[in-house]
């Protein structure tokens, strides 16, 4: 039997993977605001009405990176300007978006992956 399932969790941990051309698969590890389903609808009534455009939300959403390095491999702190240098990163973009509709639909990675 599984644990207890915790209420009021505001945030989870999901692995963001970046598929850049000509280079092994990358990840890091995001943490994503979980939106509960009221928000959820707010949202998308504010998206349907015009209130709300592209994807400032998501970028709000994103409360923290771990698992960065440089070009010689040591470890890079996530500032809030090295988050935003990767918010702007076509390629890491595309991954965080993917890990933020998996952590809103409540898709467990493994699910997502297949």
């Amino acid at each position: 039997m599984g644990q207890a399932f915790t209420v009021g969790v505001a945030s989870v941990f999901s692995t963001v993977i970046v598929n850049r051309p000509g280079r092994e698969e990358e990840q890091f590890t995001a943490e994503i605001r979980v939106r509960d389903m009221d928000e959820q609808k707010a949202l998308h009534e504010k998206q349907q009405s015009g209130e709300v455009t592209g994807n400032d939300h998501v970028r709000e959403d994103l409360l923290a990176i771990t698992g960065l390095a440089d070009a010689k491999g040591n470890d890079v702190e996530a500032t809030p300007e090295t988050i935003d240098k990767i918010w702007k990163d076509p390629y890491a973009f595309m991954g965080i978006m993917r890990a933020w509709h998996r952590v809103q639909q409540g898709l467990p990675e493994e699910t997502a992956k297949n």
